[in-house]
């Protein structure tokens, strides 16, 4: 009996001990917020470069997408597990570079939480010279956002 009242008591102490300790935070920007905000509209690029991933959702999916002004397109999926690179016309690469301006500045709603199974959408992008990073949920899309989005999704699922 002495044996188990002591072990519980130098657990107690150990778990005592490590109850007031500082844990370190990392402040996350909110979904749907850009991460980097530029202070003027975009014009049509000349060069640019896209690195998108779509995380989540029901089945929880994992996609990634670099494409870049020359037609140059990579897919990457773990399920099914692909990775391909191809070249996507020029005609498709203008229709890219339309959606882009329509898109950019790439402004967010705010944060909607509540968005169970939704997509997680990361989208890096680099235009003459100006970079924008953002993230975004199925529910924070902006209507001159979710073209350019539902594009990229289908360049994916038709690449796989």
């Amino acid at each position: 009996m002495k044996i188990i009242t002591l072990v519980i008591l130098v657990i107690g102490t150990i778990l005592s001990a490590c109850a007031g300790a500082p844990v370190d935070t990392v402040e996350q920007e909110p979904l749907g917020t850009p991460i980097s905000q530029p202070d003027t509209a975009c014009s049509i690029p000349t060069q640019w470069s896209i690195q998108f991933n779509r995380s989540g959702g029901f089945a929880g999916v994992n996609e990634s997408l670099t494409l870049d002004s020359g037609g140059s397109l990579r897919v990457q999926s773990e399920r099914p597990a692909v990775n391909v690179r191809n070249t996507i016309s020029g005609d498709q690469v203008n229709a890219i570079g339309e959606l882009l301006v329509r898109a950019c500045p790439f402004e967010m709603k705010p944060n909607d939480a509540g968005c169970a199974d939704c997509f997680l959408y990361k989208l890096d992008v680099q235009m003459d010279g100006q970079t924008y990073v953002m993230l975004a949920t199925d529910v924070t899309l902006t209507e001159e956002l979710h073209p350019l989005i539902s594009e990229l999704s289908t360049l994916i699922q038709d690449t796989k």
